[in-house]
């Protein structure tokens, strides 16, 4: 069999992957975008792929899944395997971001019917349950990200390959971690992902004790704090999180603002029963008791505009796009405001250039901040010495390493090759084909 690499290789984006069996059935393994200042960037395939078997979603971050209305837009209807709580998320995710592409004035390379048509034939599995199609097996295991985020397993040619998706291993307060144990010395071909392959992160639960320290002394010296977010996994946890915050009697009354693509993925999950998720009854309480719901344009410019001390919780996470750049708009001139980072800032985004140097672009101009930027490592990834005890663990034949920066990718690979003497190490570049 064959692995093609079109995305998400020594690089964070655009996942997607191609597997081709020894009968000559093609499969991916995700098809996402990948964010850039003025646009997105799609998968290499799509201009080469004349016929597609299969496609297995990992989960519904838009870096796995962006891309999947253009394989309908070319006529490219592979069958879509995926867990149902990542298909109704996709819906909500894709048609924003459609909207926000054409806000933007930014060609989104398909029609707003190609996603309609690309959810609605999708074949919804079940955690942990195997599955035959055409002439391979196949299961979706907890992957330990995001509500419906999975690890596939698949089974072709007399091997079993493990594509590992988006993976957590360490304890947070939305997600059941991953426990792949029963597969340990079981893979001959393990593709995983290495977004903090270069560092350990800091502890969760110290990470957000640290934010509420943070958070109480922006509010103590009259400042707001805005929270850019990712819609779906980190800003549930993070929603959980400031429960503790107004346990507080000094800061219980400050209000707290829930605004953008999260609040309909938050209402989404609390009406369904999601495996692998805990803590929904905290998390239905925030939502529905403490937090108050951003509703329209005229209450967003009410928020923003009022002096008086408040927390917002808001999208986009990488500030591209969405409500955060409107409050940024409003509240970046005062020193006694902050903006908190609470996750991955891809190259070439908006958050990564306020990590970097204070600026943002808003409304086409770059804009030197004066509020206050940090960033706390809050993540539903595996981090550097979780992924080290993941492939100790598991021992596979071929370890493939990719979905990571070149120095995150390069770090695991040579931790591999001298730990791991059994087993041949890769790092891809987009186009690399590697024969297993």
């Amino acid at each position: 069999m064959k692995l093609i690499f079109h995305g998400g290789a020594k690089e964070v984006g655009r996942s997607c992957i191609q597997l081709i069996t020894e009968h000559g059935d093609e499969y991916l393994f995700d098809a996402g975008i990948k964010f850039k200042h003025h646009g997105y960037e799609y998968p290499k395939i799509l201009d080469k792929l004349d016929s597609l078997d299969g496609l297995f979603l990992s989960h519904a971050h838009l870096d796995h899944s962006g891309a999947l209305p253009m394989f309908y837009h070319k006529k490219l209807l592979p069958t879509i395997f995926t867990t149902s709580q990542t298909a109704s998320i996709i819906k909500i995710l894709l048609k924003d971001s459609y909207k926000i592409a054409r806000i933007k004035h930014l060609n989104p390379a398909y029609e707003r019917k190609d996603i309609k048509n690309s959810i609605n034939k999708a074949k919804i599995v079940n955690f942990d349950k195997e599955y035959d199609f055409r002439k391979i097996k196949f299961k979706f295991l907890n992957a330990g990200h995001i509500p419906g985020s999975s690890s596939i397993l698949i089974e072709s040619d007399g091997k079993k390959i493990l594509y590992s998706g988006d993976i957590n291993s360490r304890q947070t307060n939305l997600m059941i971690p991953l426990d792949h144990s029963e597969l340990a010395n079981k893979i001959d071909v393990l593709i995983i992902e290495s977004t903090y392959g270069y560092r350990q992160l800091p502890v969760a639960k110290g990470l957000g004790l640290e934010i509420i320290e943070e958070i109480k002394k922006v509010i103590k010296r009259g400042g707001s704090v805005i929270i850019p977010t990712f819609a779906l996994g980190r800003s549930q946890e993070l929603l959980i999180n400031l429960g503790k915050l107004f346990e507080d009697p000094e800061f219980k009354k400050v209000p707290l603002y829930f605004d953008g693509m999260s609040t309909k993925i938050t209402n989404l999950l609390l009406k369904s029963t999601p495996k692998y998720v805990k803590n929904i009854k905290e998390l239905s309480r925030m939502f529905f008791k403490k937090a108050k719901i951003v509703k329209s344009q005229k209450q967003r410019n009410e928020v923003a505009s009022n002096n008086m001390p408040k927390i917002i919780l808001t999208t986009s996470g990488m500030v591209q796009g969405g409500p955060v750049l409107h409050y940024i708009k409003h509240m970046w001139h005062n020193p006694k405001n902050a903006i908190f980072l609470v996750g991955y800032q891809c190259k070439h985004t908006n958050g990564r250039m306020l990590l970097e140097e204070k600026s943002v672009y808003i409304k086409g101009w770059k804009t030197k901040v004066k509020c206050d930027v940090k960033k706390f490592s809050f993540s539903g990834h595996i981090s550097r010495d979780e992924i080290f005890a993941y492939l100790t663990q598991m021992k596979p034949k071929t370890l493939i390493v990719q979905h990571g920066d070149p120095e995150s990718v390069d770090a695991v690979c040579e931790w591999a090759k001298k730990n791991l003497p059994d087993t041949k190490v890769y790092g891809p570049k987009i186009g690399d084909e590697i024969e297993v």
